[in-house]
């Protein structure tokens, strides 16, 4: 097996980077806070220095989930779609999913529907484990074209 050949980040790819792994760090410790104003260094490098590369949208994928875990959610959906593309092209869901996760601590979730459709594609049922056990029932729905767990399509059920 061959290693893949990685080219040496430039000094903003770098910077951008350090920060978004502090963002990781800080999320996975509960700091949510803390998290966003990482993730909001590195989406700053990356608008002036790296629009519209790898880099740019590996940090907007991850500004976008820590948003979410911070409660930010109408943000969190809007720098999420930022990235939407980028990361399906790649097979990840982690925009996808924090647009739905923010779409849902909304209470919108027929606005959730497409993006968990979109998760549960890629990982299947995965999905279910980064839900909280008392919305599953309306991710099973959603994925299922059906709105709070009931038996009608979503499309023109009244709200």
């Amino acid at each position: 097996m061959t290693k893949k050949k990685t080219t040496p980040m430039n000094p903003h790819e770098r910077e951008a980077y350090e920060h978004g792994r502090a963002g990781i760090r800080l999320g996975t410790e509960g700091n949510y806070g803390e998290a966003v104003d990482a993730w909001r260094l590195a989406s700053n490098v990356a608008d002036v220095h790296l629009a519209f590369t790898d880099m740019y949208y590996w940090v907007k994928s991850g500004y976008g989930a820590a948003l979410c875990d911070a409660g930010h959610h109408r943000e969190s959906i809007a720098v999420s779609l930022l990235a939407r593309e980028w990361t399906l092209a790649r097979r990840q869901p982690l925009s996808s999913l924090s647009i739905a996760r923010a779409y849902l601590a909304l209470g919108e979730g027929e606005a959730a529907a497409p993006y968990l459709r979109e998760v549960h594609a890629l990982i299947g049922d995965a999905i279910f484990e980064q839900f909280d056990e008392d919305a599953e029932a309306d991710v099973h729905a959603a994925i299922a074209g059906l709105e709070n767990g009931g038996n009608q399509p979503t499309a023109g059920r009244p709200k």
